[in-house]
């Protein structure tokens, strides 16, 4: 039990490593293929995973290594479909990409139905995954169908894909050519898509030339940005290719479409499968030298007849090697009836089929159980047939010191400390979630409930102010606070603890060529209530003062301390330029984490800014809270009918960044545990035959007059 148990975490967790390095591999030209990752020095010294949509032209006709260029611009989008004599359903869906017809002569793509060679190029056409049409359309065929955008765009399906698997560092429901990105924007965020070098949008994908080096074009860069960039920002971005067998493990860039791997974690799994399987195998050779002193006086007569010390070791190898068998056949088993709950916690698709149709893989586990079993029962079988006949015959090999006994304890020693090894582990992963979770993060995020007002999409911030939507959201936001059960609302471009956009900012007393970039987070008049945010000085916007919605601006002390000045008080009236907004300072609020707390704080930058308002705030009372959310979904549905009521407790949403680290605690917790019940298995097996071998003396330190106290000291006291 205590092997098969070993052996099937082990299993596990090379089958998760082994998915985990297979990423992308699936992809025909994998080995050529590169994305191309942004880094503005500017604002921060971490590559984005994005960069400027205008720069994919020139890639591919300066660079003579690029054989294809591809723009991946990935946004939130609320789909409708109508059918006859059915309700419209209505979905929102966050894996919409806006790409450019090349990527079907980049990427692999199965197509199910429909022609790849035209089902990218056409506008107002749209690809979609298995999955989706049967979402959409249930059994019926997808190709031609219509697919409502945002309640007013009719998208037809010009093709059905295969939905790409789990072991993809991009997963796409929905593609749609670039070209239709900006027939559904305003002209406004045409023409500075079009011509902006600064702000990172799109992922881009290129595909080299056989035998052409991404390090030679790598070193092309510096002089092509030059020559492009905006006089202010040269020799502040960097390029470089990074090759997609890095972007699920390796990468250090932001802004990747799906949460990345991380190598280190890999390896404390292997560490702990090391582990795992060594604390088994110490068990298998404990319980294999401890019943082989009982067949001493076997191996001493099956000598005196005869047989030699390799015959000996052959048999009792073949014992081990058949107990073997068992145990990996057991371990099997278990990994079967585990995987779904390992899936579950790890959010994968691994297979125990899987094993079998991957050559090295299925070498890797009957090379792992070859090892074990030669480490597990090459020392006792060793061990026993070295017994010399002439002692075995007539020494007590049974008793407390017999052969081999210090060599048990070390191991049980070393056992044990394995095991409080990945305790200690266990515990410092609980104890980095509980702060994770716990830290207050200098607002208020109970009973908060969050959501969207428009489908995310970074083109917003291009948008000119819409004054009707503006009145239709002030109404929808008066209307609602008058709800019972609704303490407070507010709106806001983003969500607070999940991350914001940095805009170029120049405060009074510094020029633009500074490049000073600060976070950015459009927000209303009643948004630092509903967060409870506290002022370190000034005033909160307010609708008493009409100049604030036009040059209204309020920082945090870290923007304050960013811009060059010491104090709360002293930012206050200070004159501030907004890529254009002109304003002042109004307040200042107390630092909070408008970030995961794995990032340090950043400068923050609030304004009044009503058509990047995107997210709805809502502060409930704690009492009925079912009845209340439907509520406001029935007067957001009044209000905004082309968007659905997608509602998220602010608490879980924040909960959500810390995915990675709470999976990772669950794992070492749970092998942590394991490890535990097969070192007590092996410590029970000892502790009942060291029992059974002191049967007689137990008898007579009885018939002396000891007690029971004294008799389980005797047999625990090792």
């Amino acid at each position: 039990m205590g092997l098969a148990v070993g052996l099937a975490c082990c299993f596990i967790i090379l089958l998760f490593v082994r998915h985990e390095f297979s990423f992308d591999r699936f992809q025909a030209r994998y080995d050529r293929l590169y994305r191309l990752n942004y880094t503005p020095r500017f604002a921060f010294d971490q590559p984005l995973g994005v960069a400027q949509p205008v720069a994919a032209a020139y890639l591919a006709t300066e660079f003579p290594e690029v054989e294809r260029v591809a723009r991946v611009y990935g946004r939130g989008a609320s789909l409708a479909v109508e059918r006859p004599g059915q309700p419209e359903r209505q979905f929102e869906e966050n894996k919409f990409f806006f790409v450019d017809s090349t990527l079907v002569d980049m990427f692999s793509f199965k197509f199910l139905a429909g022609d790849p060679r035209t089902a990218f190029t056409g506008k107002y056409q749209v690809v979609i995954t298995d999955e989706m049409a049967r979402k959409y359309f249930d059994q019926e065929p997808a190709l031609g169908k219509t697919i409502l955008f945002a309640k007013n765009t009719p998208l037809v399906v010009a093709g059905v894909i295969e939905k790409y698997p789990t072991n993809s560092h991009i997963q796409f429901d929905f593609l749609a050519n670039y070209e239709t990105m900006f027939a559904l924007e305003s002209p406004v965020a045409r023409a500075n898509l079009n011509q902006n070098w600064v702000i990172g949008h799109s992922y881009m994908y290129v595909l080299l030339k056989p035998g052409q080096s991404a390090a030679a074009m790598d070193a092309k860069f510096p002089e092509f940005l030059n020559r492009h960039l905006p006089e202010q920002f040269r020799g502040q971005v960097d390029y470089a290719l990074e090759p997609m067998a890095k972007l699920h493990l390796e990468t250090a860039a932001a802004n990747n479409p799906e949460p990345v791997g991380n190598l280190t974690t890999l390896y404390v799994l292997v560490g702990i499968a090391v582990l795992t399987l060594l604390i088994a195998c110490i068990n298998f050779v404990n319980l294999s030298t401890a019943r082989s002193l009982k067949r001493a006086k076997e191996v001493g007569m099956r000598k005196v007849l005869g047989a030699y010390r390799g015959q000996l070791v052959g048999q009792f190898m073949g014992e081990s090697v058949l107990v073997g068998s068992v145990s990996f056949g057991l371990s099997l088993l278990l990994m079967l009836a585990a995987l779904p709950a390992v899936n579950s916690l790890i959010d994968r698709q691994l297979s125990l089929w899987g094993v079998f149709t991957d050559p090295l893989l299925l070498l890797l586990f009957f090379g792992i159980f070859g090892l074990s079993i030669l480490l597990a029962g090459g020392y006792p079988a060793f061990f026993i047939s070295r017994f010399k006949p002439t002692e075995t015959l007539k020494a007590n090999f049974a008793g407390a010191k017999a052969k081999g006994g210090w060599l048990r304890q070390a191991l049980l020693v070393g056992q044990f400390a394995a095991s409080i090894l990945l305790i200690i582990g266990a515990l410092g992963v609980y104890k980095q979630m509980q702060y994770l979770q716990n830290k207050p993060l200098g607002f208020d995020k109970d009973h908060l409930v969050v959501a969207g007002l428009a489908s995310q999409n970074i083109n917003n911030i291009f948008n000119k102010p819409s004054d009707s939507l503006y009145q239709r959201m002030r109404s929808f936001m008066n209307e609602l606070k008058q709800s019972p059960g609704v303490v407070a609302a507010a709106m806001s471009s983003n969500t607070l603890g999940q991350g914001s956009v940095r805009r170029g900012v120049v405060p009074e007393g510094k020029k633009p060529e500074d490049n000073l970039f600060l976070s950015w987070v459009a927000i209303d008049y009643d948004f630092l209530n509903t967060y409870g945010l506290k002022l370190a000085a000034g005033r909160n916007f307010s609708e008493e003062f009409p100049s604030d919605l036009k040059e209204g601006f309020i920082i945090n002390e870290t923007g304050a301390r960013a811009m060059g000045w010491n104090t709360a008080e002293e930012a206050l009236g200070k004159g501030m330029n907004l890529e254009g907004k002109k304003g002042r300072i109004v307040g200042v609020v107390r630092d909070f984490h408008s970030e995961a707390l794995t990032q340090p704080l950043v400068g923050l930058l609030f304004d009044l800014t009503p058509s990047q308002m995107n997210v709805l705030s809502v502060k409930l009372q704690a009492d009925n809270l079912p009845q209340t959310l439907e509520q406001v979904g029935a007067k957001w549905n009044k209000f905004f009918p082309g968007k659905v009521f997608e509602a998220t407790f602010l608490d879980q949403a924040l909960a959500q960044l810390y995915q990675d680290q709470q999976r990772l605690g669950k794992i070492v917790g749970y092998f942590a545990g394991l490890a535990i019940f097969i070192s007590c298995l092996g410590l029970f097996g000892l502790i009942s035959l060291f029992t059974q071998q002191k049967i007689k003396e137990v008898g007579i330190r009885k018939v002396l007059g000891a007690n029971l106290g004294q008799i389980v000291y005797l047999l625990s006291r090792n």
